[in-house]
Parts: C-alpha cells; structure tokens; sequence
C-alpha cells in the first residue's frame, strides 16, 4: 500500500510538473523514492539474516549426554555393571572334641570302634575324608547295626544316599573301604556336635 501511494504520488507530481514545465524535478523526486524502497528492502533483508543466525546454535544437539529429569529419552551414558555377591558354599560344622578311638591305625578294608565321649546319642553314619581336604567327604561309613555289617559308601554325588534311622549313644564299629590307599584319614559324626578323630591307613 506505501508503494502505491507514493507511485500515485509521483504520478501527480508529474502531472503538475508537466503543466508547469518542471519535468526534471519530476524524475529526481521518483529517484529519490526507489533509492529510499530500495533500502528499506535492504535493512529488512539484514534483520531477517540476524534473526535466522541467532536461531540457529539453538538447533544444535546438547555436547553433554546428561540426562534431563523425568525425561523418556534414554542416553549413550555408559552404565557401570551391577555386580552382584554370591554367598559361599555352607562350611561343615565347627569340631568341638575328638572321637574315643581304640586304635588309630588301621589296615584298608578292617574294622575298627570309635565311642563318643560325650556319650550323646547320634546317628550311625560317619563321614571319611582325606588329611588334605577335610571338607571333602570321600565315604560314608555306616556302623554295624544288630546283625547287619559296616559298609562304606562312596561319596561320588551321582546319587543320594540312604542313611541309617538307628542312633545310639555308642560305641560305633566302622568298617574302611577295602580299596582306600595308604595315608591319614578324618573320621567325624554326621550328626549332633561335630567330633573327629584321626586314622591313619597302612
């Protein structure tokens, strides 16, 4: 609408200038007003370039990956792995006293009597283990019950193992396995307070 008026404008002037004979006044002032257009279209321009650079830094992506609060958007932020504690295996029972054993040394295959001393009834199995490795049980000895006669059981863990109901206060007659190498036994209870005694195999 400014541009017509002041087109309208330069019209009149021309005409008047026309009538009066002032026709170079005419064509200075229409110069006037395209050089004033001219740089008014030239400063909106620079203002818009202005306005389009100062939007831009805004579209950028954050340099920093931390996570806003209660945002959705996960980041690339890495996670350190929970670790997690696993309970150890279950230790035997703390020894509190020896077996009362008639002899210590033992031929492999032999019988031989372990008593309790604290004449607490048990129950009629014991567990063999070597010197070296006491928590690992190699056999299962079953004591002699009425007519029925010690046995051995080995401890593989492909199987469970039937134990004997029978408890008694002792003495327990105990039978090695025939096959056992020569060397220093563990004899405990497998039952009430842990008593162990040694026995040595020739």
């Amino acid at each position: 609408m400014p541009e017509l008026q002041e087109d309208l404008q330069a019209l009149a002037d021309r005409r008047a200038a026309e009538s009066t004979g002032d026709f170079e006044s005419v064509l200075v002032s229409a110069r006037t007003r395209k050089r004033r257009r001219t740089a008014g279209l030239t400063v909106i321009g620079a203002a818009a370039v202005v306005a389009a650079v100062a939007i831009i830094p805004t579209l950028r992506p954050a340099s920093n990956n931390a996570p806003v609060a209660g945002s959705p958007v996960p980041t690339n932020a890495v996670v350190p792995p929970k670790v997690e504690s696993h309970p150890t295996a279950q230790q035997l029972p703390k020894i509190v006293g020896p077996l009362a054993m008639r002899t210590t040394t033992v031929a492999a295959g032999a019988q031989f009597v372990a008593g309790l001393p604290d004449k607490v009834a048990r129950g009629a199995a014991f567990s063999l283990s070597s010197v070296s490795q006491p928590d690992k049980s190699l056999y299962t000895l079953v004591a002699k019950v009425g007519s029925a006669a010690p046995y051995a059981i080995p401890m593989t863990g492909e199987m469970g193992v039937a134990m004997p109901s029978y408890s008694g206060t002792g003495p327990f007659t105990l039978a090695l396995p025939k096959d056992l190498p020569a060397g220093s036994y563990q004899v405990c209870t497998l039952s009430g307070a842990r008593l162990c005694s040694l026995v040595t195999v020739k």
